[in-house]
């Protein structure tokens, strides 16, 4: 093998794939598999969504490259309806390839704009593999690098401090003048779709505010529908300084991601050099397929599909909850937990025995199937979890 397996040893037994139709995946043995997990978040429109294909091979025939300083309609179009889509006031988008690129100048910026250092982020948390990004991840991948963690503050999970005492605490015993950003997750993804109790976002806002500190978000995992609303802060009335998004931005077809940055902070560059960029930076293959990705979101069609399959996804969910292997389950919108009881876990190789694509981590099940699937197949990816958790009872 000449290449490199992601996150893992590398004698790890791999899944081997001739491609994908729908919302299934076409094995090399001739089996296929319901894809329960929408290709790590990313697939949100399945694999046979032609609005973007064909945005993208349009783009392919008119201008497939463009120098990053380069203007055109189409980046004009295309930030416009971000800034739209966020919806937290004025703004601008810098663009990147990647959810880590994302973070990684949401963090540049914060620092430059404030000259502090310091960055405060949960233990339980993934924002990228970029050295920058790594500083900020808590859990195992952030682990072993030598990057600057040495100035980010680990605050409590919000189940924990509901209430931001313990959080209040740790930030003025760092000294809030010395904090340049908090950087969160709004809702966590593989890390078991951790979903801050009542309140909580608007007390680390409030925080935010009385010290001058800039509040990132990372919705990489949880944007563009994914979790009922377009955005998921926007289930908290709080407005952040930058919302980072990657994965369902161009529904995982072409490698994209951006940042938002509100007009308070971005207008600070009026007057100074940006020192951050990319040579893909605003691609416009990438551009092409967000602005598919938009049509998609906004048409009313799919907002009222999106309603109605995210209640029924959550009812079939809760439903778990009677089931003698099942702990408890988490669900908001088409993302869902499934915290198993002990000592019995469930693998990856699991779920590929019955069919359905699974995201495994420890006793905690994850699922994120397409925005895009029906009732039928929602039934299809039930049944056969539920096959698999009534193995040896």
């Amino acid at each position: 093998m000449q290449f490199f397996r992601t996150w893992a040893h590398q004698q790890t037994p791999a899944l081997d794939i001739t491609g994908g139709e729908g919302h299934m995946i076409s094995l090399a043995n001739g089996a296929t598999l319901i894809d329960a997990i929408s290709c790590n978040f990313q697939a949100s429109f399945g694999y046979s969504a032609t609005p973007i294909i064909h945005a993208i091979q349009h783009q392919l025939s008119v201008m497939p490259v463009a120098y990053p300083k380069h203007d055109h309609p189409l980046k004009h179009r295309v930030s416009q309806r971000l800034c739209e889509l966020v919806g937290c006031g004025p703004g601008r988008i810098f663009y990147t390839v990647s959810g880590a690129e994302a973070i990684e100048n949401a963090l540049k910026m914060a620092r430059q704009v404030t000259g502090r250092t310091r960055v405060v982020a949960r233990s339980r948390s993934y924002h990228g593999a970029s050295m920058g990004a790594m500083s900020v991840t808590g859990d195992w991948r952030g682990q072993d690098h030598f990057g600057v963690q040495s100035e980010t503050i680990r605050i409590p999970e919000p189940a924990d401090d509901p209430d931001c005492t313990a959080t209040r605490d740790i930030i003025m015993a760092a000294d809030p003048h010395t904090i340049a950003a908090i950087c969160l997750e709004t809702i966590s993804g593989m890390n078991g779709v951790i979903i801050p109790p009542h309140g909580w976002w608007q007390r680390i806002a409030a925080m935010c505010k009385e010290f001058g500190i800039l509040l990132i978000v990372d919705e990489v995992s949880c944007g563009f529908g994914r979790t009922g609303a377009m955005f998921g802060i926007h289930h908290y009335d709080v407005r952040p300084d930058f919302i980072c998004m990657a994965k369902a931005i161009s529904g995982g077809y072409i490698p994209f991601g951006a940042v938002w940055v509100s007009e308070h902070v971005a207008a600070w560059y009026d007057t100074r050099v940006l020192s951050a960029g990319l040579t893909a930076y605003a691609h416009p293959l990438g551009l092409a397929a967000c602005d598919a990705v938009l049509d998609i979101l906004t048409n009313t069609t799919f907002q009222h599909h999106l309603t109605q399959i995210s209640h029924y996804f959550g009812a079939a969910i809760a439903t778990l909850n009677t089931h003698p292997r099942v702990h408890q389950t988490r669900h908001i919108g088409m993302m869902a937990a499934i915290d198993l009881i002990p000592p019995a876990p469930i693998t990856w190789e699991d779920g590929i025995r019955h069919g359905v694509h699974l995201a495994i981590k420890g006793h905690t099940v994850v699922l994120a199937p397409p925005l895009t699937i029906t009732v039928g197949e929602c039934d299809n990816i039930m049944r056969r979890f539920t096959t698999l958790l009534d193995e040896d009872l």
